[in-house]
This record gives C-alpha cells, structure tokens and sequence, in this order.
C-alpha cells in the first residue's frame, strides 16, 4: 500500500507575478535549465540532477515557508506552475 503523506498541507499557493517572475528566472538557470529545458548546445554537459531534485531546489526558494512546512506538497505545488508555460509557449 502506498505511504500517505502525514505532513501539514501547505496553503493554496496564489501565484503573484512577482512569484512567477522569479520563478521563470529560478527555471533559467543553468543547473535547472539543463533538467527542465534540455541543452542549449550539444556540448554542454548536463547536471546530473533528475525533475524532481530540481523542483525541490526551485520549491524552496520560491515557497520556503511551505517548503519546510511540507516540502513534498511544495514541490507538487511549484512543478505546475512552470509545466504550464512550457506546454502553453
């Protein structure tokens, strides 16, 4: 059976375009960037990080009150919002 979360929830997160803005430019990184949007050019190496380390980098700086509140509902919370842009550009 799977393991429930048994953390606080986290807050609805409303997305100002403040915390979008620095959110895209969380998503600009180089370190993230190569994760989330792939290389720019085919010598660049990539990080080594997975999806799921980077939202949670990206989580923690965006949303750091619900991220240590429960940082597995901040990631969820952080990963759409930048989902979105990228299927709708």
């Amino acid at each position: 059976m799977p393991k429930k979360d048994t953390a606080p929830a986290i807050p609805d997160v409303h997305w100002s375009e403040d915390m979008t803005w620095s959110l895209l430019l969380e998503v600009e990184k180089d370190d993230n960037r190569l994760v989330l949007l792939g290389k720019r050019e085919k010598k660049e190496n990539t990080s080594g990080d997975n999806k799921i380390t980077v939202f949670q980098r990206i989580g923690a700086v965006i949303l750091p009150k619900s991220y240590k509140l429960n940082p597995t509902a901040t990631v969820t919370s952080s990963k759409y919002k930048p989902l979105f842009f990228l299927e709708h550009s």
